[in-house]
């Protein structure tokens, strides 16, 4: 098995466009909606040149063709902090701003991976990549939000040494220190 985590290119944009919607539409269900995604649009313009941010995508060979890879997995380093104009991550819990004062910090976001090749590993690969990139970066801190009932993004981000700032009946915030 040959992995290989890369950054986002043009022609890659279409594909991890999808791949993040449909694991939106699958944790969703029928409350999502596609149209609240506008960041997805052109991930390149949105975060790489508009918010200076780190977009990998993670490549599986393609079980059908030894000669071409497939993108199975996606994440965002984002630097903080950034004009949301899409309203795609809200703003850290109001109790920790002061905390946070002085430091460098950083989101990681949109991390998916397809999911015919969930519990392979995946996300993880990417979860320490952008650390060790967030590191490579100068970050203090890199934060996290995702929702309460997404159950295996909670437990990998506390397996993968997050730690969580506050919880509530619909989102948990993680930070990791680096």
């Amino acid at each position: 098995m040959s992995l290989t985590i890369r950054g986002i290119e043009r022609e890659d944009q279409e594909e991890v466009h999808d791949l993040v919607l449909e694991g939106l539409a699958e944790r969703w269900g029928a409350e999502f909606d596609p149209s609240y995604n506008q960041d997805l649009v052109d991930i390149i313009g949105y975060y790489v040149e508009g918010h200076r941010a780190t977009v990998v995508v993670l490549e599986y060979p393609d079980q059908e063709s030894e000669s071409r890879s497939v993108i199975v997995g996606c994440g965002i380093l984002l630097p903080l902090p950034a004009e949301d104009v899409y309203g795609t991550w809200s703003p850290e819990p109001a109790s920790r701003i002061d905390d946070l004062k002085g430091l460098k910090l950083c989101r990681m976001m949109r991390l998916s991976v397809a999911k015919e090749h969930r519990g392979k590993g995946f996300a993880k690969h990417i979860i320490q990549h952008l650390i060790h990139t967030a590191k490579e970066q100068g970050f203090d801190r890199i934060m996290v939000e995702t929702e309460t009932l997404w159950t295996s993004a909670v437990q990998i981000y506390k397996a993968m040494g997050f730690v969580i700032v506050e919880s509530g009946e619909e989102h948990v915030h993680f930070e990791y220190t680096l």
